[in-house]
């Protein structure tokens, strides 16, 4: 129930109607502030504490998730690179499992592997946010190269599909 609550809480806090590469830049500066709040809670698994997971944190990765995903279709509308637009997907969906790994966690070593894989993907979310808005100035991403195919479906739906 809880993450029905904040996915609707996510949906309803304000974003850019279409993404862009303004969104992406935003996206890689929430990537960063992830990243350190992240680092701060392994540090504390580390010392032996078990420590509550901010709702404000959650709400965050809720949001980190919903922006990969407009970020995943932008890419994909502007016939951007295949690669890039599997790569917001995956971080969409990632982010999504480690909160509910967070929420599910019973230990803290449960809680630490979960933390860990977030602050990794939040660290990489700095590079690929900065290849994404490189195209700012140009409304869409760089076109992919002729005759190159997706490496990834748009949607989980249709890679079950295949």
């Amino acid at each position: 129930m809880k993450r029905i609550l904040l996915a609707v809480f996510a949906l309803a806090l304000p974003m850019s109607a279409a993404a862009s590469p303004e969104l992406a830049t935003d996206w890689g500066i929430k990537a960063s502030q992830l990243y350190g709040e992240t680092v701060d809670l392994i540090e504390a698994v580390e010392a032996g504490d078990n420590p509550a997971i901010p709702s404000d944190y959650e709400t965050g990765i809720a949001r980190f998730a919903l922006a990969a995903t407009n970020l995943g279709s932008w890419i994909d509308g502007n016939d951007g690179p295949s690669d890039l637009g599997c790569i917001f997907r995956g971080m969409a969906q990632e982010g999504e499992v480690q909160l509910g790994a967070l929420e599910a966690a019973d230990t803290r070593q449960d809680m630490h592997a979960s933390l860990t894989r977030l602050a990794t993907m939040f660290s990489d979310a700095e590079i690929i946010a900065a290849a994404a808005s490189a195209s700012a100035g140009n409304d869409a991403p760089a076109k992919a190269p002729e005759g190159v195919m997706a490496s990834c479906a748009a949607s989980s739906d249709a890679a079950n599909a295949a």
